[in-house]
């Protein structure tokens, strides 16, 4: 996964980031676009991810250990007590689970924020987001799309420009449902060759893309774009 330039590399400093951004966050949040639940929702992220990091993550490691002490011990040492394998912690009032992609969220959250028109270098400053040394962060895809008429079928055209990179990622919608993963691509023009998913019924479709280089996929999600298709 490749992070952003204002995110820390070592574990110490993104849990300090985290609680650093979340506290800023609260403040900012409202006057950048973001509603109560979407906040909630980082909360949420934020304060599990620091769990696994801060609790549940050296508990596991340290069982390791000891495990493998006591399996050597059984096998080799001497003693007049049976062996007491070690048992794993008992977690005490841990934060409700989250879904995976807490990072990708974050990503694409301060994505939105710096695109909104309320945002300034000061608010950046403040919530921890402004990139280190004068380094960039990396820009997502641009895209756009058109629709061509052709005499079996109607589709869609993503055309994009590459920028260095190997190819992108293409997630799609229908009617606002759920994303799903269109594929990855390498050609500087895709085509959306689906048919309607009710035949002669218009629907919209949404698309969003990402960076595609060495076979992973990596960066922020563009922005969405909407076309309408068998209208």
């Amino acid at each position: 996964m490749r992070t952003r330039h204002y995110f820390p590399q070592a574990e110490t400093d993104r849990i300090n980031w985290l609680k650093h951004y979340i506290a800023r966050l609260l403040k900012h949040g409202p006057r950048l676009g973001l509603g109560a639940e979407e906040m909630a929702a980082t909360q949420a992220d934020i304060d599990y991810l620091i769990w696994v990091f801060v609790i549940w993550n050296p508990a596991i490691q340290q069982y390791s250990v000891d495990a493998t002490t006591a399996k050597g011990f059984l096998t080799t040492g001497t003693d007049d007590d049976p062996v007491q394998l070690p048992t794993l912690a008992a977690f005490a009032d841990p934060p409700p689970a989250v879904l995976p992609g807490v990072f990708n969220r974050l990503f694409n959250q301060v994505q939105r924020l710096k695109l909104h028109p309320a945002y300034t270098e000061a608010i950046g400053q403040d919530l921890g987001i402004l990139g280190s040394s004068g380094i960039p962060d990396e820009a997502p895809p641009t895209f756009t799309l058109t629709v061509e008429k052709l005499s079996d079928r109607t589709r869609v055209c993503i055309d994009y420009p590459k920028h260095g990179h190997g190819g992108v990622v293409v997630d799609s919608r229908i009617n606002q449902g759920d994303w799903l993963p269109l594929g990855h691509f390498t050609q500087k023009t895709i085509h959306d060759d689906r048919a309607l998913v009710v035949a002669g019924t218009p629907e919209s479709r949404d698309y969003r893309l990402r960076w595609w280089d060495k076979d992973e996929a990596h960066g922020e999600w563009s922005l969405v774009q909407t076309v309408l298709v068998g209208a």
